[in-house]
């Protein structure tokens, strides 16, 4: 059974309608406030995990500007209660097997719809062909020919109950009608979804930041808490880890040998580790471990006395423990999720996880750790709707799945109630916000710079300048037989050394990707902590200029014939080396001088790449041997 759509209205900051499309794994993003967790909200009450959590409540719950007025109005009967959720889901026929078995063709359309609101009912809508139930029943019910004739001339359930008391009270006889009794009493419609689909709906586990466990309890306090029905938010993925590691509480908190205990705790801590561990690549040398212990005076509140259970994280690379919930936010809270969701699959359950805010304390590694788990659910049939506004948790690969929140009341100025419409949930962009579709952009950024720089071998130049010169010359030199620029290297254009810590942080160091810099100012120190001496490769290498740019390694007269033709006769440029003045030995720097701001010095590189045929014969050969010098040197570092 798969959810397919949901319209919520009438709830909190959602207003009218609105409607969100489903699909396997859902992503919503939007600004604070817009509505996401409202929306999670609405959805986790219709069918919960936690069925005490199931509630609306319309002093809680209804929009506040419209609450008096609906009060009234379901006061003096002008309207019924009003739905919030109304959630579509297309049934599979794994769940319509034992339905059609015992009564075929009797489902019209595979879509079932349940709502529910502020009188706190479900209600299940199914369209049915009750023209059969009759002769299904018959079908089922073993009676003589002669009976059997008279039967399946009613045409209807009261006419089939009333023909059964006049019959001889038989096992046949009082089974049927009992069926029917139990259909009469419930509706036809809610005898078959009790009877055959209620066990196959999902249930919603909705999960925030108040789920974390705190990795220590008292072991009586939480077993009363359990029975009572009066757990805390922060019992729930606790009781997941104790049941992930396989312990019974009763069984550990009074054993009867003390080895007994220490294996089964031993034994619990590996198991968990190996589960738990799958899915937090940041730090691969910790283990779970659990302690069982009375409590002591000193002890925290509530853990004095009785039992107590602790759970610690040991890490085997500076052999330290530490009690799980001293361990950062976000692995608390990656820990929680995992614990708890993992222990209600294991139920056998059907579930449909809400995740809100998920990379609220989680590190963009950690980020990609869940988005990793999510996909992993998806192919096992769990579907996913998460809130975020992270781009590391939206994948630019799969924009379909994300939908925009905005809360369409702060987008106007009127005052008027009609005018103000609440949250509204968008699949095309266009029509969202610019300020909510922030995470897109920068997953599509990030993305892209993985696309653009891919691993192998990375050349990062200052500028686009740069580029075009090293490939047309690489090209020119190629078509003589000349040793060229290695294909294998990707060149980055990055706008100045002083960025280079930044891109190399950001772009990162992997075991697959080679790094050089080809610098047209000396490297300074900051290039030379990044990288090895050998992959850092200056211009003023191959030239008698210091701090040379790659402009120095033509000779200034051909250059110059480069910035006069590329900016041409209508900017009236026409310079001889003799017109340059400055004590700087750099050409470009002279020409900047002389001709200021109009200067740009990607225009002669764009010409020369464009014209490189034409001006190929007027490159010199020492020109030629420095560029062909300098690939050498850069194309032995290679890999």
């Amino acid at each position: 059974m798969k959810l397919k759509s949901v319209q919520i209205a009438d709830y909190k900051c959602i207003r009218k309608p609105c409607r969100l499309d489903v699909a396997d794994i859902t992503c919503l993003v939007g600004k604070n406030e817009s509505g996401k967790t409202a929306i999670l909200e609405a959805l986790y009450r219709l069918n919960p995990v936690v069925a005490r959590h199931g509630i609306f409540d319309v002093d809680e719950d209804f929009p506040r500007i419209d609450v008096e007025d609906y009060r009234l109005d379901v006061a003096e009967r002008r309207r019924d209660p009003a739905i919030v959720t109304r959630a579509n889901f297309v049934l599979e026929p794994e769940d319509l097997k034992e339905l059609e078995a015992d009564f075929p063709r009797i489902v019209a359309s595979p879509e079932l719809v349940l709502s529910k609101g502020y009188a706190n009912e479900l209600y299940a809508e199914l369209t049915i062909n009750d023209e059969g139930v009759v002769g299904a029943l018959l079908a089922k019910a073993q009676f003589p020919p002669q009976q059997l004739k008279a039967l399946v001339r009613c045409s209807t359930l009261q006419d089939l109950a009333a023909a059964l008391r006049g019959f001889e009270k038989t096992d046949s006889a009082r089974n049927l009608l009992e069926s029917i009794d139990a259909i009469t009493e419930k509706g036809l419609l809610r005898y078959l979804y009790e009877r055959y689909i209620e066990a196959r709906v999902p249930k919603f586990l909705y999960f925030d930041e108040f789920y974390q466990m705190k990795g220590h309890v008292n072991i009586q306090a939480l077993l009363e808490r359990k029975q009572a029905d009066r757990l805390l938010e922060s019992d729930y993925p606790l009781l997941g880890l104790i049941d992930l590691a396989r312990l019974n509480l009763e069984e550990i908190s009074n054993p009867r040998r003390a080895l007994e205990r220490d294996n089964r705790l031993e034994g619990a801590s590996n198991h968990l580790t190996r589960s738990i561990m799958k899915y937090w690549s940041q730090n691969r040398h910790l283990e779970m471990r659990f302690d069982i212990r009375p409590g002591l005076h000193d002890d925290p509140e509530g853990m004095q006395s009785g039992v107590n259970l602790w759970g610690h994280v040991y890490n085997a690379r500076q052999k330290v423990t530490t009690l799980l919930g001293r361990r950062s936010r976000g692995f608390v809270w990656f820990f929680s999720f995992l614990a708890w969701f993992t222990q209600q699959k294991r139920k056998g359950t059907p579930l449909i996880l809400l995740l809100d805010e998920p990379s609220l304390f989680l590190h963009a590694t950690a980020q990609a750790d869940l988005l990793r788990f999510l996909e992993d659910e998806g192919t096992t049939g769990v579907q996913v709707i998460y809130s975020t506004q992270s781009p590391y948790l939206v994948d630019a690969r799969r924009l379909d799945r994300v939908r925009v929140v905005e809360d369409r009341s702060s987008e106007t100025e009127s005052f008027d109630p009609a005018a103000r419409e609440g949250t509204q949930v968008y699949a095309d962009f266009t029509q969202a916000d610019r300020e909510s579709i922030v995470p897109l952009e920068g997953a599509l950024e990030h993305d892209l710079s993985r696309e653009l720089f891919p691993g192998g071998n990375l050349l990062v130049v200052e500028g686009v300048h740069d580029l075009l010169y090293l490939h047309t010359m690489s090209s020119l030199l190629a078509a003589d037989g000349k040793a060229g620029l290695d294909p294998r290297w990707t060149v980055a254009p990055l706008g100045g050394s002083r960025r280079l810590a930044a891109f190399f942080a950001l772009a990162g160091q992997t075991k697959d990707r080679n790094w050089a810099c080809l610098l047209d100012l000396e490297a300074d120190a900051e290039a030379r902590a990044l990288l090895r001496q050998d992959r850092i490769v200056a211009y003023s290498d191959f030239c008698e200029i210091p701090q040379a740019d790659i402009e120095d390694l033509f000779d200034p007269e051909f250059y110059l014939s480069l910035v006069n033709s590329a900016f041409g006769e209508a900017a009236k440029i026409s310079l001889s080396k003799g017109q340059l003045r400055g004590r700087s030995q750099r050409i470009v720097e002279l020409v900047s001088a002389h001709l200021g701001s109009a200067f740009s010095r990607l225009k002669p590189a764009q010409y020369f790449a464009e014209q490189a045929s034409a001006l190929k014969a007027d490159i010199s050969e020492a020109a030629r041997l420095r560029f062909e010098k300098m690939f050498g040197i850069l194309n032995s570092v290679a890999k």
